[in-house]
């Protein structure tokens, strides 16, 4: 089965709203900052490329944040079927 990995505004704004009930809002608003602009524009490939480097740099919190928001596994999973060069 393949899975769709694209951008949707509604889930981002789950996401969104999913984190900042149940986690520290101030210390993921880098990761909320990117997650809104991607919802603005969601064909922007520089701001996935962005949240992964956010999501990367907060440590323990990844586990938490994909409790509260699983979409974002599937932006930073890899595609091996892409033709990427």
């Amino acid at each position: 089965m393949i899975e769709d990995h694209s951008v949707n505004a509604s889930r981002i704004d789950e996401a969104i709203l999913m984190l900042a009930h149940y986690l520290d809002a101030e210390e993921l608003a880098p990761l909320l900052s990117v997650l809104r602009e991607l919802a603005k524009n969601p064909d922007d490939g520089a701001l996935l490329d962005r949240l992964s480097e956010v999501f990367e740099s907060l440590g323990m919190l990844q586990g938490a944040v994909l409790t509260y928001a699983p979409i974002i596994a599937g932006f930073l999973s890899d595609d091996s079927f892409s033709d990427r060069d």
